[in-house]
């Protein structure tokens, strides 16, 4: 099973954490950032492998490559928006925290704006 490695590497990230946390807060805070990022690349090969289908997918089907495309940099968005949020918030800085969340939904409703720009256009035809 693919999560056992990185359940193990998180759990040691913890505890290797909670050791250090009271002595040396920053370099607790630079292990969960590390930690994260090796955590999300262990996840690359599975990401590349659900692109795959889903243009797989949009081939035979004919849906717009691009809004494909939109969906994966507005999922793309959120993970990463979430992830420094996150590490934020483990730093004690709820403010910038919630600063990268709304960045993050600003960037989203832009980057998406030509998904809803197409509905609109289709209910217009409809109606």
């Amino acid at each position: 099973m693919e999560i056992i490695p990185i359940a193990v590497i998180a759990i040691v990230s913890t505890i290797l954490i909670a050791i250090i946390k009271f002595n040396r807060p920053e370099i607790a805070i630079l292990i969960s950032a590390v930690t994260g990022v090796i955590i999300f690349s262990k996840l690359f090969p599975y990401l590349e492998a659900i692109l795959s289908a889903l243009t797989e997918i949009s081939n035979e089907t004919n849906i717009d490559l691009s809004f494909i495309d939109i969906v994966f940099k507005v999922i793309g968005i959120a993970y990463i928006c979430e992830f420094s949020s996150h590490i934020c918030k483990d730093a004690g800085e709820n403010a910038i925290s919630s600063k990268v969340e709304l960045a993050g939904k600003i960037l989203i409703l832009f980057v998406s704006s030509p998904v809803i720009l197409a509905l609109l256009e289709l209910l217009s035809n409809i109606l």
